[in-house]
């Protein structure tokens, strides 16, 4: 195989055509072997990312330090195993849906390299479907929506719909390992569902030895608990072994509702959920999504089945009919109606259901009067580069009306194929707006109360107008058998806004009134956790993940211990990050890891001296959490600490 040497100096040849190309300027003429390792040198001594462009997310924000190497692309897993090897610190990065830099950077000095994997086994001849087994085997480099396409167009006899995914994100313009390893999901409580990473059979990593290893749930199942969302901090995903099952055709449904109505929709989880339990939510709320415009007090629900043989296949979605790639030239369909929820409903202006309803007299306003508008404000968002900017200046009542067209316009009802059915991002929505994105995972248990306490804190204190795009509220089954899914423990309600406003404020300033409602969601009300690829701005620095994952947080670190003892993909929260997260010095102290980190302790129950009552008995009491209960390590094996 090729030396490290000469992986740089390939990643870095290509990476120079994509930049010609992508620049508009001509494609030289492939690098000889003989020169690439005069090169590599070259490349060695120079190529930091001062000098050259790293790691970004997607929309050139949360960069990396300038310390680092430049980024590698290597195309096979060769050079992935070599560059691990040769490299003291790494990361294993994606497309860049990510909004923190510590998900996508491998440190902050000259020692640490970003290996990206968008070019790693590219192309749909190395995906592999075992029909046998009902799994596909997925390179780091594909993208959900590819594979959903590819898994689509797999039709037979046996399948005359295809294939699909059991459930799959709202995100599929990133690549499907990246989306796995930070837990990201889509509405599904089937017990075949829940997020992507509760979907997959086996991993294939890169480990910190440089070697590549198969982890599978039926041979390594403790191993693929804390594989399954790791992070990064576990080693390179190379590939993704994915179930899949027999896809059908879906009739979607949409409902109007009002923002009382929302808040009953979420209390009503709750309150199903303690009453008969999981089995229960799941048969009443199987895959459902909704919309909640802040701005003007209501929203819409989608609900799902499987469609009848009797009914007509309509159409896709056809989300990707409209050519945005000329801005000047860009016209999107103009409804006829004001609102289909004002149509569905029988209201307009004034109030409905006692709740004030007022509609601004403005009309439908195309994408390419937008851009006009933002360059007569001069508010046009920096770093955008080639990507067409979106006016956020406009009052936030103004642009829910807009989005609401879009919203009603791109989610119809209708009979759907399986890969066209659940609500999913735009092409569109990712490639030409700027902003933030936070999403919050709560407890069921406590998802009603927490909803109805945010909606109300937002009205009393005027925070919609931080708001531009509606909150996106989904359902999430419990994965007890990942150690950091966000709903390890119980079913979570998640809840994901953007903060489309401060890119657009003088300096970049802070939406306030955004990170007032993001900060309730975190609070003893709610308790919400903060989703793996989602900013963390709202983390309190004395937080970290033992606070987070009290009864997982050790067990994971246990297998950092056995996987990358040495550090190796530490990454960015290693090195100088704000936020130190990603400690174990609570482990160590009550015992749960060794001293050095390098060895796991025993695990064993050792019940508190002073109470009469058994491990089982604290653990239904919900005592595990407790600080005198952490201070002694007691009932650490049925508080699941090891």
């Amino acid at each position: 195989w090729r030396t490290t040497q000469e992986v740089l100096g390939a990643a870095a040849r290509r990476r120079s055509t994509r930049n010609a190309r992508q620049g508009g300027g001509e494609q030289v003429d492939a690098m000889p072997t003989k020169d690439r390792g005069v090169w590599a040198v070259l490349l060695l001594v120079t190529a930091w990312c001062r000098f050259a462009q790293c790691w970004k997310n997607y929309q050139g924000q949360w960069p990396c330090k300038p310390e680092l190497k430049d980024d590698v692309y290597p195309e096979n897993l060769e050079e992935v195993k070599e560059l691990v090897k040769q490299n003291r610190y790494v990361k294993g990065v994606g497309s860049g849906h990510s909004w923190d830099s510590y998900i996508g950077c491998a440190g902050t000095t000259s020692e640490a390299v970003n290996i990206v994997m968008t070019e790693f086994e590219k192309g749909d001849r190395h995906v592999d479907l075992d029909l046998d087994d009902m799994s596909i085997k997925v390179p780091a480099s594909m993208m959900t929506r590819d594979l959903l396409r590819y898994l689509d167009e797999q039709r037979s006899d046996q399948y005359p719909r295809g294939l699909s995914l059991r459930s799959y994100p709202w995100w599929i313009d990133q690549t499907l390992c990246g989306a796995v390893a930070t837990g990201t999901h889509g509405s599904s409580m089937h017990e075949d569902g829940g997020s992507l990473s509760s979907q997959v059979r086996c991993l294939g990593m890169v480990l910190a030895d440089g070697e590549y290893k198969k982890f599978c749930e039926d041979t390594h199942p403790e191993e693929m608990q804390a594989l399954r969302v790791s992070a990064g901090r576990l080693g390179i995903i190379a590939h993704c072994f994915m179930k899949v099952i027999p896809s059908v055709d879906v009739e979607v449904f949409r409902e109007g509702l009002s923002e009382s109505e929302i808040v009953n929709t979420v209390k009503n989880m709750q309150e199903v959920y303690v009453a008969v339990g999981e089995e229960e939510l799941a048969l009443k709320y199987p895959d459902v999504q909704m919309f909640w415009f802040p701005q003007t007090n209501h929203g819409y629900k989608w609900t799902y089945e499987p469609a009848s043989e009797q009914r007509q296949y309509t159409l896709g979605r056809g989300l990707d009919t409209y050519n945005f790639s000329d801005p000047e030239n860009v016209q999107l369909p103009e409804l006829e109606q004001d609102s289909l929820f004002d149509q569905e409903q029988g209201r307009s202006n004034g109030t409905a259901n006692g709740i004030s309803f007022r509609r601004d007299p403005v009309s439908y306003v195309d994408i390419k009067e937008l851009a006009e508008e933002s360059q007569a404000t001069g508010r046009q968002p920096s770093g955008t580069g080639q990507r067409f900017p979106l006016v956020v200046t406009q009052s936030a009542s103004w642009w829910a009306q807009q989005i609401e067209r879009l919203i009603l316009r791109w989610y119809p009802t209708g009979t759907f194929a399986y890969k066209d059915a659940f609500l999913q991002n735009p092409r569109f929505g990712t490639e030409y707006t700027l902003y933030d994105q936070y999403e919050f995972s709560i407890p069921v248990s406590r998802a009603g109360l927490c909803f109805e306490g945010l909606v109300s804190f937002v009205k009393e204190n005027g925070l919609g107008e931080g708001f531009r795009t509606p909150v996106l509220i989904r359902l999430v089954k419990a994965e007890d058998d990942i150690l950091l899914s966000n709903t390890n423990g119980e079913p979570h309600v998640y809840i994901n806004m953007n903060d489309d406003v401060s890119y657009n404020l003088e300096g970049n300033a802070v939406n306030n009134r955004f990170i007032s409602a993001a900060n309730y969601l975190r609070s003893s009300t709610c308790q919400g956790r903060l989703h793996w690829g989602k900013t963390k701005a709202t983390l309190d620095r004395d937080t970290n993940g033992f606070s987070e994952y009290p009864q997982t947080w050790c067990r994971f670190g246990q297998m950092v211990s056995k996987l990358d003892p040495m550090g190796k993909f530490e990454g960015h929260a290693g090195h100088g990050s704000p936020h130190n997260y990603w400690t174990w010095d609570n482990c160590r102290r009550f015992g749960f890891l060794g001293r050095n980190n390098s060895e796991p302790v025993n695990c064993s129950d050792i019940p508190p001296p002073a109470s009469s009552y058994t491990c089982a008995e604290q653990l239904g009491w919900g005592k595990c959490e407790s600080d005198w209960m952490l201070e002694g390590n007691y009932c650490a094996s049925t508080c699941g600490r090891c």
